[in-house]
């Protein structure tokens, strides 16, 4: 915590303004959500590296305790006013275009381009960080992947190839069809409404974006809500439980299917197969939810392939967080020089998250993980959402596609009837294409 002692003087003193305002000038705020020991930490270490090369600079480090969902609220408000607005703010790259749009976040554009770090940055990586209007807005601090984690042993005994490398949709259906007499769930994807934005990212859109199709067309600035990829997307979810495939309704749709597919399931050798992001071996860790010294002895982790091996082959999909200057800071040219303190190679650190640095990535430390550097590889060929003002409501419907198909209460064509319907409602017809 920083204490800030004013001299008595300055309560009596006309002079007491000035230092004050001195006192501002030389302080900047960083926010971020809070419980976050890892961010924490690491933000500890960057300050204390800061403020020994500027003398008389105080860094003011201000977690918000809050969750997921009321954290971007809670920033929102802070930095609509320039009496509240931090001069780094911790922001998810999922709400970064938006806030660019709106006006709260100070381009960096020329900044970053006059910085010879960001070379170092995976390119996918910072076109995640790039507003509407092509200006970049943040600097990646980390970020994640998905894929499909699979079970050696399963898959050794019922004579499937390991290490597995899936060329198809279709040899990802056929390994599942293969394991299916094996173990309670064939492949595990998130399929229901109440997994919310995992259900988005870590299935609709990892086949998707596997495809010939997109969700939305960057030309047009229009959301893409009928076409042939969206709809074979869907008809491999309907496979997966047309096919008992998956996991079972009883439990496979609700917001706890997730852990206890990581948790109790996949230790116990009942998942064959997993379309999850890279942290699902944290929970095995002996500082996880549910330590598993045998892991890596059972379980490994393939790309997703695209649906008939086309592009580079394989897909993925990536979120993360940045670190941003509001547009209402009152120090941005300190926060800047902070910023790049605190990801540089020497400083950058995030705990077991993916590291945006290639340089980073190639140290002997961050490749001790278990799989690290061969997950970490996937970043380059991955994906960002198209994270626009609209996008919640986009995938929100995308959900209900997704659940509607996987109970069977609509066909694929129609859920995606019922898709294109509900978006052209949220959005506008002036903002959808087929």
């Amino acid at each position: 915590m920083l204490i800030v002692l004013i001299p008595m003087v300055a309560l009596v003193a006309c002079g007491g303004d000035e230092e004050n305002e001195a006192d501002s000038k030389n302080t900047i705020e960083l926010v971020y959500k809070s419980p976050d020991d890892s961010f924490k930490a690491w933000m500890e270490d960057a300050k204390k590296d800061f403020e020994e090369k500027h003398e008389g600079v105080n860094v003011k480090i201000t977690p918000i305790d809050s969750n997921e969902g009321d954290y971007p609220n809670k920033t929102i408000l802070m930095m609509k006013s320039e009496d509240t607005a931090p001069d780094i703010v911790m922001e998810d790259s999922e709400g970064l275009k938006a806030d660019a749009a709106a006006g709260y976040l100070e381009p960096i554009t020329e900044e970053v381009k006059n910085w010879d770090d960001w070379k170092h940055f995976y390119d996918p990586v910072k076109s995640g960080v790039k507003g509407e209007d092509g200006d970049t807005y943040g600097v990646p601090i980390s970020t994640d992947v998905r894929g499909l984690w699979y079970n050696k042993t399963v898959f050794e005994e019922a004579g499937l190839d390991v290490p597995w490398n899936p060329k198809s949709w279709d040899e990802v259906l056929d390994a599942a069809k293969t394991i299916k007499d094996d173990v309670e769930v064939p492949i595990w994807m998130n399929s229901g409404k109440a997994m919310g934005e995992g259900t988005t990212m870590q299935t609709f859109l990892m086949l998707l974006y596997g495809t010939d199709s997109n969700l939305y067309n960057e030309d047009t600035g229009k959301w893409i809500v009928e076409s042939e990829g969206f709809l074979d997307s869907l008809k491999f979810i309907d496979a997966v439980y047309s096919n008992n495939l998956g996991a079972s309704l009883s439990w496979g749709i609700t917001g706890q299917a997730g852990a206890k597919v990581s948790t109790d399931l996949m230790p116990k050798g009942e998942v064959g197969i997993a379309l999850d992001g890279n942290w699902m071996s944290g929970n095995w860790l002996e500082s996880g939810n549910s330590p598993w010294p045998e892991w890596e002895e059972h379980i490994d982790i393939a790309p997703m392939p695209t649906q008939d091996g086309q592009g580079d082959g394989k897909v993925t999909v990536s979120g993360g967080w940045t670190l941003a200057i509001p547009a209402k800071a009152d120090n941005k040219e300190l926060a800047w020089e902070f910023i790049k303190t605190a990801t540089s190679k020497g400083n950058l650190r995030y705990g077991t998250a993916l590291t945006p640095r290639k340089d980073i990535a190639e140290l002997e430390d961050y490749q001790q993980l278990t799989y690290q550097q061969k997950i970490t590889d996937y970043l380059d060929f991955t994906n960002y959402r198209p994270t626009y003002d609209s996008y919640p409501l986009v995938s929100s419907s995308i959900q209900k596609a997704v659940e509607a198909v996987t109970t069977d209460t609509l066909s694929p064509k129609e859920a995606m009837k019922q898709f294109k319907e509900d978006v052209t409602r949220d959005v506008g017809e002036e903002k959808v294409e087929e």
